[in-house]
């Protein structure tokens, strides 16, 4: 990372900040947004360079350095050792020397992948532009919703004798597995295991797997619900534009995951009525959207009180699944990185050796994703999370072909972060300004892009998905 591109950042968002080292109160400042970091999606902190929605200064005018109070470079340092779990390799920071004889610190903040950190007891996460701190509850909920907590792995009151299933046959005669009593089976596979009080029970993960009705047994919610709408909003006025009634979809995993590809594909293929003799027809490939449907019901947070939801419009189908991306996966790496463990880990263990098994736990979906859409000229899928939702992750599917400026846009900012209208003009050969200004209107309702604002009143957009 070089000093122009760190100076050509316009804002502090939820993965950026700027700190002077001159600034009141800074080293709590530093600690309080490390822990706020790395307990969201992780990023950078640069010490020495002043926020540029703060100072109407440019280029290496916004650098003070580190010089500026090395003492308060040192606490920071110092400081750092009492959060708790430490954040492991962030300290010393990188250093980089400017072209004035200053020193800029680069301090990366890793997401954390398996618990909370916190400083004096406190426990922060990180918004857009602003730090919240978790109360006692909070931190239960997104411990469940971030994965830290493992919902798969916990007991639940739910009678054996309600997993003897054909779905358990089915899993068992594939494996290969003995013939002994099925308490004494998924004990021994780490389905079912003793609670506090010494009586045996089963996992969630093994209802979900194996009994027929898993959302009526246990106290949570765990079906698909699916709304199909006309038009491209959700209205709830006086004339509602939901189309017919919803469809709620329940089971074991692989009925759930298997009944609702096929219904969503069969809606796909006849189309929605748009208005009167008019059909809304769909380009969208079938891996893509069973892929965005398998990771929905595999990956949720089966902790949280809520059915999967799809939406389906005449633009687009909306996949929203309860929890936030768990482990070391953001919306930026998610397809492109592995992950480094599952939320439900025993669940995708055990879901993989059914026949026929809907996921291959090959961490391959999102990729195949990317390429099926890419290979029909479709636009990318769209990741949505935290923060612009608390809980969950949406999964957008765009139903458009994409456009020809749309490619030579999209592969300027892979290499340049963000663009300008007039840079974007030069780019596709658009001509007028505001036949730029409504793609990019276009880009930006649609979830593809994101508007960056800055104080020299620059209007400038980047990808979604893409960290600065």
């Amino acid at each position: 990372m070089n000093l122009e591109k760190i100076l050509s950042i316009p804002e502090e968002t939820q993965t950026i900040e700027f700190k002077r080292l001159g600034e009141t109160k800074v080293v709590a400042k530093v600690i309080k947004t490390i822990v706020a970091m790395t307990n969201t999606d992780g990023g950078h902190i640069f010490l020495g360079v002043d926020d540029p929605e703060k100072t109407d200064k440019r280029g290496l005018a916004r650098v003070y350095g580190i010089e500026e109070n090395l003492d308060v470079y040192d606490a920071i340092g110092r400081e750092m050792q009492r959060i708790i779990p430490p954040v492991g390799n962030i300290w010393p920071p990188e250093l980089l020397l400017t072209d004035n004889g200053t020193q800029v610190a680069i301090i990366r903040v890793p997401k954390s992948e398996n618990e909370f950190c916190s400083i004096d007891n406190s426990v922060y996460v990180k918004q857009h532009k602003s730090i919240k701190t978790l109360s006692p509850s909070e931190v239960v909920e997104l411990s469940y919703a971030k994965g830290f907590i493992k919902a798969d792995k916990e007991l639940v009151d739910v009678d054996f004798s309600l997993l003897d299933t054909q779905f358990y046959a089915d899993w068992k005669q594939e494996r290969n597995l003995p013939n002994s009593p099925l308490p004494e089976l998924l004990t021994q596979l780490g389905l079912a295991r003793k609670n506090t009080n010494g009586v045996l029970q089963p996992t969630r993960a093994a209802v979900l797997l194996f009994a027929s009705y898993p959302t009526n047994i246990m106290d949570t919610k765990c079906a698909v619900r699916i709304y199909k709408y006309q038009g491209t909003i959700e209205r709830f006025d006086a004339a509602p534009n939901l189309v017919g009634e919803p469809k709620t979809i329940e089971g074991p995993i692989v009925k759930l995951i298997n009944e609702t590809q096929r219904y969503v594909l069969e809606i796909l293929e006849s189309g929605i009525e748009v208005r009167d003799g008019f059909y809304a027809k769909y380009k969208l490939p079938e891996r893509a959207v069973k892929e965005a449907i398998t990771n929905a019901v595999i990956h949720r947070d089966y902790h949280l009180k809520r059915d999967i939801e799809i939406r389906i419009f005449e633009d687009r189908i909306d996949i929203m699944s309860p929890g936030l991306f768990s482990g070391n996966i953001t919306a930026i790496n998610i397809g492109r990185v592995r992950a480094n463990n599952y939320r439900n880990d025993l669940l995708v263990k055990h879901l993989r050796e059914f026949p026929n098994p809907p996921n291959l736990d090959r961490n391959e979906g999102v990729q195949a994703m990317r390429n099926e859409m890419s290979r029909n000229n479709l636009y990318p899928p769209i990741f949505v999370s935290y923060p612009y939702l608390q809980d969950a992750v949406r999964v957008i599917l765009l139903n458009e072909l994409q456009s020809t400026e749309w490619d030579k846009i999209k592969n300027y900012l892979e290499d340049n972060t963000y663009v300008d209208n007039s840079t974007a003009r030069d780019v596709t050969g658009v001509e007028q300004l505001h036949s730029m200004s409504r793609l990019f209107k276009k880009w930006v309702d649609s979830g593809l892009l994101l508007k960056v604002g800055s104080s020299n009143k620059t209007t400038r957009y980047k990808l979604v998905n893409r960290e600065e």
